[in-house]
């Protein structure tokens, strides 16, 4: 939400590493790519852009853009899982990418996952399609799946990011912010264009738009969980 944003810098600090990772296919554990990307939504999305999971995060790298010279110039995929494992485990010193944000299988499967899509064109299918967002149909899980979680504080999910406002008051105060505005229409606005309105003390162009990432009828659903209807 507009009530969302500041900063957070994560995940894969650059691909030169490459050549010092020696994690390919050998020993690789058996992954589950489902379960890859409903993680990769829910904790690195709202940070990390990839298209092919739907994510349009800012404050870290584009997924799809640190691997597209790698594998055009050959690298292949489960060499890219290798260092994108490497990252998770090994988060760089000074980095506001969390430790320890996907650890064991998980971090397995999301390595898997961002290896299968960076770069790929096209929607995923299948089992895939319905993993992470569009599979989620409560407001909490919506919240979840969506990533909110890791940038807003919001005590009844669960979830303590600071990169935006906490939305513990939200229901109190959304009514207030722009005059005209009732606070469900606030709300939904700060989902789908979440720069119309910046909270004091954050920064506008942190949280992406989740216009067209949600359906109208997950957007009321969000909207009512976040305002406690």
């Amino acid at each position: 939400m507009s009530l969302l944003r500041t900063p957070f810098k994560p995940l894969l600090a650059a691909v030169a590493a490459i050549a010092l990772v020696a994690l390919t296919a050998c020993g690789r554990e058996e992954t589950d790519l489902s379960n890859g990307k409903a993680e990769f939504v829910q904790k690195c999305g709202s940070c990390h852009e990839l298209s092919r999971a739907g994510t349009q995060g800012q404050t870290g790298p584009s997924l799809d853009a640190a691997f597209r010279s790698a594998l055009a110039e050959g690298m292949n995929r489960d060499t890219i899982q290798g260092v994108v494992r490497d990252q998770i485990k090994n988060v760089r010193r000074g980095s506001k990418m969390p430790a320890d944000l996907v650890t064991g299988q998980e971090a397995h499967d999301v390595a898997a996952y961002v290896a299968y899509a960076t770069g790929r064109a096209g929607d995923d299918t299948g089992a895939l399609a319905q993993a992470g967002l569009a599979g989620a149909t409560t407001g909490a899980q919506i919240f979840t799946a969506a990533g909110c979680g890791g940038c807003h504080q919001l005590s009844k999910a669960g979830t303590n990011g600071n990169i935006g406002p906490s939305l513990n008051d939200l229901a109190s105060v959304a009514g207030t912010l722009v005059p005209g505005q009732s606070a469900s229409e606030y709300v939904h606005e700060s989902i789908v264009d979440p720069d119309a309105y910046t909270v004091k003390g954050f920064n506008a162009g942190v949280m992406p738009s989740y216009e067209g990432k949600l359906s109208e009828k997950q957007l009321d659903t969000l909207v009512d969980y976040l305002l406690g209807n």
